[in-house]
């Protein structure tokens, strides 16, 4: 009879999964979005849907010309925001604290906090912004114990060499919405593989950030490039291999409560 109950709760947990869950895995073209004229530049939307963790996930780029400013003010108690520039020099402000950053470099900004983009150069600035809320509940006191909301320049980053390539810590700590959120960048030397194809609880997001590669989910193989989002979907199988004769180089993002 328990074996029963354990199979029928299996099934009941696996088929409201697969009505909730709207975010398939697979390569999220960065050139395939279609532009859409704003007020300060140009938003590309990526993604957007829900997933066994989120309901709510979007990742989209914005462009701000020079010298205009994107307002962070629909920032809610039960949204949290990672940023990571892709071009040009990007000002952010959080609460009280402001920092231009370049390119690779990145902010995390926990549920509820004010925050504010500017473009203080001469040229546009791009940058990718993922914004999430946790199906669980939002635990903004959680957050702010492990840190509260925090930027870093990429140029400011360790740098570990592998025989693979490099590899850079980037975070691995609670924030609003996870137990455990981590973010590391990898550089691959051509035709190398990240690792052997393998699966895991947390689900994952790969930013490209230069370079080609070939990445694996399940038993389907495709190509992916500069700008290009994958979404591995938790327990899926999945490898990245450098397929270019240069060095590649991605932000690898997992989550989960």
């Amino acid at each position: 009879m328990k074996t029963f109950l354990s199979v029928l709760f299996i099934l009941m947990v696996s088929q409201l999964a697969a009505q909730t869950d709207s975010v398939p895995g697979g390569v999220y073209s960065w050139n395939k979005a279609r532009p859409e004229k704003t007020a300060f530049g140009e938003r590309r939307k990526i993604l957007q849907g829900s997933s066994l963790d989120l309901s709510r996930l979007e990742v989209h780029t914005v462009m701000l010309n020079a010298g205009q400013s994107a307002s962070g003010a629909e920032v809610k108690m039960d949204l949290e925001k990672l940023i990571i520039v892709k071009d040009g020099q990007l000002a952010i402000t959080i609460k009280d604290s402001s920092k231009t950053l370049g390119p690779g470099s990145y902010a995390v900004i926990i549920a509820g906090d004010k925050h504010g983009f500017k473009n203080t150069s001469g040229k546009p600035v791009v940058y990718f912004s993922l914004s999430y809320t946790a199906k669980l509940p939002v635990n903004i006191q959680r957050g702010n114990i492990a840190g509260g909301s925090f930027m870093k320049d990429w140029s400011q980053l360790e740098v570990r060499q592998t025989n693979k390539g490099e590899s850079r810590p980037i975070f691995d700590r609670p924030s609003s919405m996870f137990a455990k959120f981590d973010m590391h960048a990898t550089a691959l030397n051509p035709g190398i593989a990240s690792h052997d194809a393998h699966t895991h609880r947390a689900e994952e997001i790969i930013l490209m950030i230069k370079g080609d590669v070939q990445f694996q989910l399940n038993q389907s193989f495709a190509p992916a490039s500069p700008g290009d989002v994958i979404f591995y979907p938790a327990y899926s199988l999945h490898a990245v291999k450098n397929t270019g004769s240069l060095q590649c180089g991605y932000f690898a993002i997992q989550w989960r409560n």
